[in-house]
Order: structure tokens, then sequence, then C-alpha cells
């Protein structure tokens, strides 16, 4: 029997394929939860993407020489139904957050270490191109349509934009200090810029590449996030323990939300009536109810979960959130409608980053692997 299921993750969707294979799942107690594979890897995963049916998945990893010092780093192409390392894809130094053109045909992958981008055909395996960038990039973000990736470059204070029909720098826009990562709107007229040092958005007009607005926020904000109807963006601010809420007509912030410390990305139902925001400096996550903003106690809940909360995956139904704790190497499973965390999923150390596909993932830096979670059980009880 196989189902299928959708999964949100932020706010990009990617497919769950549910195998019913109720004797895969390990379970040591009632939801406690051990992986049914363990995928080592011979370096540090920094992230990972799946491919447009998600068979195959992506994985940046750091690499150290034998005397400590950085090495290339490399692509682990992994195939999702066997659960096996494919290939190895040498890359630049230190990849760390890789994205997948809309096709499913390229991947971008960022290398902080040298500044430049590895672009890797998905059909070959291979690189085919390496574009300099400078900048210490962090993050290669491709638009809706595929057809540009925009880089920041933190050290250089410019934004990189790659043509991917030539895989070429056709434009280099200059931002204030320290730009981190973009998020475009639906459409791709307009990508919101993270300028860290300044505790501002930048916002770009995409056709004429140049920046037409910028929105001062909250102390040290991170990657944006909008909501499903395209109407505002949310901001969480790491520094200053809240969230600003921006108008995306007005460019401005019309709601600052407490939240708890240290938020990072939050992840919006699809209904657009629910956000969650996990406090990585807490151990929580704040829930917020969105459809009365203009009220004064807006976060309905505080959930407690493992300590380190680094990354949130919402499914599409939105009856469950899965949350990765950095520190304490698990993954809570939440139900979102009476805000209990249901399970406890074990990963290996340091899980940074949570897939969903054939099964669930999670990249665990510090263990150096893939934890693999079948998803036949997942979602079981209340919020089945």
């Amino acid at each position: 029997m196989t189902i299928i299921k959708s999964f949100a993750v932020g706010t990009a969707a990617v497919t769950l394929l549910v195998i019913a294979m109720g004797s895969g799942v390990v379970y040591a107690a009632p939801g406690q939860i051990y992986p049914v594979a363990t995928i080592k890897l011979d370096g540090n995963p920094m992230n990972g993407v799946l491919d447009k049916d998600a068979d195959h998945m992506y994985v940046s990893m750091k690499k150290q020489n034998a005397d400590g010092s950085r090495a290339t780093g490399e692509v682990a192409v992994i195939d999702t139904l066997a659960n096996t390392v494919l290939s190895l894809i040498p890359v630049g130094i230190d990849p760390i957050n890789l994205s997948i053109n809309p096709a499913g045909t390229r991947v971008y992958v960022p290398n902080s270490g040298d500044g430049t981008v590895s672009v890797i055909d998905t059909k070959s395996s291979a690189v085919i191109a390496t574009v300099a960038t400078g900048g210490g990039p962090s993050y290669a973000v491709v638009n809706p349509s595929g057809t540009k990736v925009y880089v920041p470059g933190t050290t250089t204070n410019t934004v990189s934009v790659i043509d991917t029909a030539t895989n070429t720098v056709s434009a280099t826009i200059a931002t204030d200090p320290y730009p981190q990562v973009v998020t475009f709107s639906a459409d791709g007229s307009k990508a919101y810029l993270t300028v860290r040092d300044v505790d501002a958005i930048q916002v770009i007009d995409t056709a004429t590449a140049s920046i037409t607005a910028t929105i001062p926020v909250g102390k040290g904000p991170i990657r944006v996030v909008p909501d499903q109807k395209g109407s505002f963006i949310f901001v969480p601010n790491y520094g200053g323990d809240t969230v600003s809420v921006i108008n995306v007509k007005t460019n401005k912030v019309i709601r600052t939300i407490k939240v708890g410390d240290g938020p990072i990305p939050p992840v919006v139902n699809l209904a657009g009536n629910r956000m969650w925001v996990g406090n990585s400096l807490g151990g929580t996550v704040s829930e917020i109810d969105l459809r009365h903003l203009d009220r004064k106690k807006v976060v309905v809940r505080t959930i407690k979960v493992g300590r380190g909360p680094y990354f949130a995956m919402l499914n599409a139904l939105g009856d469950s959130l899965y949350i990765a704790n950095l520190l304490s190497s698990t993954m809570s499973s939440i139900c979102t409608a009476t805000g209990k965390v249901t399970q406890t999923f074990h990963t290996g150390a340091r899980p940074r980053v949570i897939l969903g596909g054939q099964a669930i993932y999670s990249i665990d830096s510090e263990g150096k692997d893939v934890s693999v979670f079948t998803a036949a059980r997942l979602g079981e009880g209340a919020c089945s």
C-alpha cells in the first residue's frame, strides 16, 4: 500500500511517499523512535535537498585534511530507495546551503571557504561550472522560474546574481553590511535580503537587480519567511527574541511579536492562520495565531521540545510539526491540534535539517550521517 502526501518545509513543498511498512519502524518505548537506517558519510553534512521525485538526495559536506586544515568539500548523492551513497562529487571548500532548481536538473552549491558556487548537473552527477562570486557565500538561492541564482557575499556586502543559462554573474548588487540570505516572493519579482549588521531587510527588485527599500527590524535578523497569500513576510530576530511582521505592500513593520530566546525561521500552515517559531536558546516552540495580529496577545502556546531547536518542518495536512533539536540529537513531533509532543525521534549527533521524501531524513552534522525514519506510522494517534 502506498500513500502520497506532501510536506511543507518552511514555505517550500516536497513530496512524501509513505510506504506501509509497519515492521520497519523501530520503537524503544511508546513515542520513542529510532532510525531504520543510518547512511554514513565521510564528512560533516551541512544541508540537503531532494530532487523532484524524491528518489535522490544531495547533501553538502565539509571536509578536513589530516592536519585539521580545510579540504575540498563534497556533495553526496544518495539513492533514497536503497539508502545508499551513489557518488561523491568534489566541490569547493566549506560548502553549506545548497539548492536545486525547479526542474531538478541543477544543484547550486555555495562554497563559503573559497568564494565560489559549484553547479552540478544532476543527470551526470558532475560539476559543470564553477562560478566565482567572492564574499564567503553560505547560500545560493534559485528564483521560482529557475533562471537566476542569488548569492549573498557576507564579506563583500554584495549579492551576486548568476544567470543559469550561462552560469555567469550577470549582476552584482551592493548591499548594507553582512547580507546573509534571500527569500523570493512567489512570483519572483522581489527578493527579500537579510542584512544582519544593520538589523534590516532590503527589498530587491529582481527585474532591475536593484534595492528599492530598506526596512528596519529587530536585532540579528535571519531568514525571512513569507505567508501563503503573499501579504506578509515574517522576520525572526535571533538577537532580539522577536518576530517582525512586514506588510509587503507598504514595506512597513506592522507588528513585533515577542517569542522565546533565539528564534529560528518560522513555519506557516497552508491555511495561513497559524505560525510556529522554534526558540533555539530556550528549547521551546512559540505557536502564533495569525488571524488577529491586532490583538495584544498572539502567542497562544509555548511548547517544550528538545535542546537547541534548529529547524522546523510542517506536514501539508498541518497536523504534525517536526523540530530538529541540534543539542539533544533528537527530533520532536508535535500534534498541532493539541500542542503536545507525541513522538521523539533519536537522530545522529547535531541534526541540522529535516527532509521529507521517501521517508523522513535527519541530516546530522556531527554524526556524519543521515538518519532515516520510515514514514508508515508517522502521525498515528490523535493527529492522524
